[in-house]
């Protein structure tokens, strides 16, 4: 049978199925479930089975896929923390038995252009022309790779990488996995996903296109079964598999077309995704590629304002290609902390930050990591105090909660969200947590250009989102910067 795979294409979610296909044609979308169990699409945030969009999937008997590899008896084993999966069952409440689990990464090749933001807690690097950006906090790098994580990641590794596609086209990495330390041109593997463009010939092996840039020559026995005729057309978005022969050539033996909805008409969906094409109408913009009517959701937290670029979770019913959601919660970073925790419950932890402490609750959506390798996949209960995080979240009516937490070697305090009061030229506070600045503080306007204290200060309006950073730590920053 062939098993299910899914990508996430610009801006797109795409999910490709073989239900009632054993052994072929191209695929079609996953089968409708009738109302009686949900598809959700989204990062895992933990194991235990797998958590996914904050519902614990027992999978033991789950039909698996991963990489276009079936894996069924052997599922867990071959899923990591931050991979995004598609998932079908039944589900009750916070709990649910996978039927389906598939993974299929969006991209497969080697790192160019690694570069690293000017506060050390971002990068952004190029795999076959396509863009990726990496999180300190937010992304997992796979521990089955001793050693690998942001701070080692370079130029020629080659790598798979999970995540998200924004507006710009850019995958904002959920997941990477070293595949190989360097690139070997004539051995290495590579996979890539677009809209076939520059199709010769017939389109069938021996032919050659051009896929995001990148030139494909399908072998004389390339595997073009799945595909409509065995052959390629202008157009077609398809996913190409092979050995690169250049840095941005690919000789492929395998090509197959990759669909772009999820699920059918009455089924329940979950959806995490990039916000994308939002005017400011809540009747009609999309999450990974799906039409989503949201006029009568209820946002958490209340008076959350959707955007262009932020990531959430949009729950609700697919009717027609629209998916009409009850229920839409934030899944974005706009809060940051880089600090020591002090304390810890089942489901919060307590960090030291500036001039005293701030607490961030912990719930089923928020993914735990650890970027020391001491555990492969934590929960919150394998963490101590003194151990150090990388934290992204989001402030609701409870405090802030965690969307993804990593434990890391100690670095710098970090803290990132809306400004709560400030005395000018002396104190500034964010979320209940005091900083001051004195002459060796350095202030950045937006555009991470330095300005003055009294620049700064005479521009700032409680509620703007400002970072801070304290190198000592001791309660006084080192840096203030304006944020968007």
């Amino acid at each position: 049978m062939k098993p299910f795979r899914w990508v996430t294409g610009s801006a797109l979610l795409v999910v490709v199925g073989g239900l009632a296909a054993c052994g072929g044609g191209g695929g079609s979308q996953l089968a409708g479930i009738g109302g009686t169990g949900k598809i959700a699409s989204g990062s895992i945030t933990k194991f235990g089975s797998i958590f996914v969009n904050g519902v614990e999937y027992t999978i033991d008997s789950a039909n698996c896929s991963v990489n276009d590899s079936d894996v069924t008896g052997n599922c867990q084993a071959n899923l990591s923390l931050g991979m995004v999966v598609t998932v079908e069952g039944l589900v009750s409440g916070a709990t649910g038995t996978a039927n389906r689990v598939l993974f299929d990464a969006n991209i497969e090749g080697p790192v160019s252009g690694l570069s690293t933001g000017p506060d050390g807690l971002t990068k952004t690097f190029s795999v076959l022309g396509t863009t990726i950006s990496v999180d300190k906090a937010a992304t997992a790098f796979d521990s089955n790779q001793p050693g690998f994580s942001f701070n080692t990641l370079v130029d020629g590794n080659v790598v798979e990488v999970s995540g998200f596609f924004d507006t710009a086209g850019t995958l904002q990495a959920s997941y990477i996995e070293l595949k190989a330390n360097t690139v070997a041109f004539g051995t290495t593997a590579a996979e890539l996903k677009g809209s076939a463009t520059g199709v010769t010939g017939s389109g069938g092996p021996g032919a050659s296109l051009t896929l995001n840039g990148v030139a494909v020559t399908l072998l004389p026995g390339a595997d073009l079964s799945a595909m409509p005729g065995n052959r390629v057309a202008n157009g077609d978005f398809i996913e190409v598999r092979g050995i690169l022969s250049g840095a941005a050539s690919l000789d492929a033996n395998r090509v197959q077309p990759e669909e772009t909805s999820i699920g059918s008409d009455g089924d329940e969906l979950s959806i995490e995704g990039l916000v994308s094409n939002f005017s400011g109408d809540l009747s009609n913009f999309q999450v990974a590629g799906q039409s989503v009517d949201a006029r009568s959701a209820t946002l958490t937290p209340a008076g959350l304002q959707l955007r262009n670029g932020l990531k959430i979770e949009v729950d609700g019913t697919r009717s027609g290609t629209t998916l009409v959601a009850n229920g839409i919660e934030a899944r974005s970073d706009e809060i940051k902390i880089d600090a020591t925790i002090s304390s810890l419950t089942s489901n919060t932890l307590t960090v030291l930050l500036g001039n005293g402490t701030l607490t961030v609750n912990v719930n089923n959506r928020s993914k735990i990591g650890d970027g020391t390798d001491v555990v492969k996949n934590p929960a919150l209960g394998d963490f101590a105090s003194g151990d150090f995080v990388a934290i992204r979240g989001f402030k609701d009516a409870s405090g802030v909660v965690a969307t993804e937490i990593q434990r890391n070697a100690p670095d710098r305090v970090i803290l990132q969200g809306p400004v709560d009061s400030f005395s000018p030229g002396t104190s500034v506070t964010i979320l209940g947590v005091t900083f001051f600045t004195d002459g060796s503080t350095r202030f950045e306007d937006r555009g991470e250009n330095a300005i003055g204290s009294g620049a700064f200060y005479s521009a700032l309006v409680n509620g703007d989102p400002i970072k801070i950073r304290d190198d000592q730590p001791d309660g006084t920053a080192d840096e203030v910067d304006q944020e968007n």
